[in-house]
């Protein structure tokens, strides 16, 4: 059976740019789908990573998702560094202090991740409402605002 060339993790960075200024969403998973990223301490790692890139102008985070096997997050790409760099920073400092903090040694992050520019407020938003919605479509909480791993800089409901 032939696979596909055009499937697979060469696509995900198929066409990939940064443009300082333009708003990104972005996809992490944990390696193996485990679900380590909301066990205690985690999150509180991951939001302060994001908060930090964002006080070193490296990004403008809009919002934040940390579900239990991955994350969504949209920020505005700022001048300092191109996203794959931003990524791999993030995902370096991330996974180096969560396995401190539980413990463990090994990967966190798949080696790929997916990225989409978003260029119309419109999708902006609809990305966003996403991101808010998707623990209850995964069935952890009834009502998305019950849900303790997310934050966002506008208003939702």
């Amino acid at each position: 059976m032939q696979q596909n060339p055009n499937k697979g993790h060469s696509q995900l960075r198929k066409g990939r740019i940064s443009i300082p200024g333009a708003y990104y969403s972005i996809t992490l998973a944990a390696s193996n789908r485990e679900q380590i990223l909301t066990t205690p301490g985690a999150p509180t790692l991951i939001f302060q990573c994001f908060d930090w890139l964002e006080s070193n102008e490296r990004l403008e985070w809009l919002c934040i998702m940390i579900m239990p096997d991955h994350i969504h997050t949209v920020f505005q790409l700022q001048n300092k560094q191109t996203l794959p760099q931003l990524i791999q920073s993030f995902k370096r400092f991330t996974a180096k202090q969560i396995n401190v903090k539980l413990a463990r040694t090994g990967a966190v992050w798949q080696e790929n991740y997916y990225d989409h520019g978003i260029r119309r407020d419109a999708s902006l938003n609809a990305i966003i409402r996403y991101c808010y919605e998707n623990p209850v479509r995964k069935g952890l909480v009834e009502q998305p605002r019950d849900y303790p791993y997310w934050r966002c800089k506008y208003e939702m409901e």
